[in-house]
């Protein structure tokens, strides 16, 4: 009986627990940030290959960093550059490109005017990811483009 008891509590508790969270208002993207090498290169590309404009940058050398943050429409990004970040082909034995690090694996976008961003992509010589996909349960395409540090911006067709 006691353990029935315990059952039932238990089951009550993580109920109560679970209706709890989902009663609170959906989340909605707010910014994100990416650990980079080159600031300013950074804030180049991202500015002249995906429309961003820079809003704020700031540095401390005692502190061993340089951040800056842009802003596309009611997009945020944060590019930070670290002293101290370590690049993974540098630290990991045997790194190569199937080699995945734990942690943000990609940032993506919906865009519109899909094949018109791919053309000005490609005439500003932005490095691609594989090719454009068609997605078979939404016939939209996608592709993945990367940043000079080998980030990855997944590109969807709004």
């Amino acid at each position: 009986m006691k353990k029935v008891l315990f059952l039932l509590v238990c089951t009550l508790l993580s109920y109560n627990c679970y209706s709890q969270t989902t009663k609170l208002p959906d989340p909605e993207a707010y910014f994100s940030a990416l650990i980079i090498s080159d600031i300013e290169k950074s804030i180049d590309w991202y500015s002249n290959n995906l429309g961003f404009v820079l809003i704020h940058k700031n540095e401390s050398k005692k502190m061993g960093y340089s951040q800056a943050n842009l802003k596309r429409g009611s997009v945020l990004l944060e590019l930070i550059e670290l002293n101290s970040s370590v690049s993974p082909k540098k630290v990991i034995p045997n790194y190569n490109s199937k080699t995945r690090v734990k942690g943000i694996f990609k940032i993506g976008f919906l865009i519109a005017n899909f094949d018109q961003w791919i053309l000005e992509l490609t005439k500003l010589k932005v490095e691609f990811h594989g090719s454009v996909v068609t997605i078979d349960e939404t016939g939209k395409k996608m592709v993945i483009v990367k940043d000079p540090d080998g980030n990855r911006i997944q590109l969807f067709e709004k």
